[in-house]
């Protein structure tokens, strides 16, 4: 791969190359990586995105000697970044999100309900085919095919007026790590990035001290921004990416092991997150939620 970075890029003096989750390497004291784009099409549009509205935080696209962003490399494609060293607050960049609605229209695939239907409907299949083999799947994989049916039913308390939302660039997944890598960005409703920060804190043990009281008066949200970001919480994306790993060979099933062990205490912070909202507005209650 050293090779095809030298001849693509033009770069000089490549020291320090590793491949990791993308390749790392140095080049003049500067950090880059190449990284592999999974979806073209989607990290074309992105990236058209970012470009008009000058997104620079954290790394800058690197063109090949082509002038192109995205470079294919034996059916692959890949794009290179450069590391910049600045430093960026999580809290801050949530607290001022990017309103790209001008930039992009309304598209039916932002829809929740469908994505995470379709992705059910895929899981539900497969497990068939799968559940002699993983047993700690087979032990924990309705207890979260119920999670992800109970936010599809939330979701849709708020169906009717979603075209009148606004589009911001938000993440894929909260880390620190890869937050404001351009591959990280997607386009959606504001309330994915609140609520998957929120899932963050949680899973990495910083919640316990956290002031939902002081974020959400910070925030400023609305009715419907309420539901879709609950209905998130509900959505447990923090299994089913583990679970893709699994199947994919990428991670042991034991990684699953620390996800049914929170079982219970993110139901108590569900309970809590629920309470909290309900200071500033009266959504939908569940049940067994709210008991």
């Amino acid at each position: 791969m050293k090779e095809h970075v030298l001849y693509y890029y033009g770069l000089e003096n490549i020291d320090n190359f590793v491949q990791k989750e993308a390749y790392y390497f140095t080049s003049d004291n500067k950090l880059y990586s190449l990284e592999l784009v999974e979806n073209i099409e989607k990290s074309s549009r992105i990236f058209n995105v970012l470009q008009k509205v000058n997104y620079t935080k954290g790394y800058r696209v690197i063109n090949n000697i082509y002038g192109k962003v995205f470079t294919n490399i034996s059916n692959s494609w890949y794009v290179l970044l450069l590391h910049c060293n600045e430093n960026y607050n999580i809290i801050e960049d949530l607290l001022h999100p990017v309103n790209v609605s001008s930039l992009v229209s309304f598209d039916s695939s932002i829809l929740w309900n469908y994505l995470w239907s379709k992705k059910v409907d895929y899981y539900e299949y497969q497990f068939q085919h799968i559940n002699e083999v993983y047993p700690l799947i087979c032990e924990s994989f309705n207890y979260f095919i119920g999670l992800a049916e109970n936010a599809i039913s939330y979701f849709l308390y708020n169906v009717q007026s979603l075209n009148n939302l606004n589009l911001f660039l938000c993440h894929e997944r909260i880390s620190f790590s890869k937050y404001f890598n351009p591959l990280n960005v997607t386009i959606d409703y504001y309330a994915r990035d609140v609520a998957e920060y929120i899932k963050f804190l949680f899973f990495s043990d910083n919640y316990k001290s956290f002031s939902f009281t002081e974020f959400f008066e910070k925030l400023n949200l609305h009715y419907n921004d309420y539901i879709l970001l609950f209905s998130r919480l509900l959505f447990p994306s923090y299994y089913f990416d583990i679970y893709d790993c699994i199947i994919r060979k990428k991670s042991e099933e034991s990684e699953l092991s620390k996800v049914i062990f929170l079982v219970d205490d993110y139901y108590l912070f569900l309970q809590k997150i629920y309470q909290t909202i309900s200071f500033y507005v009266k959504i939908p209650a569940i049940e067994w939620i709210k008991k």
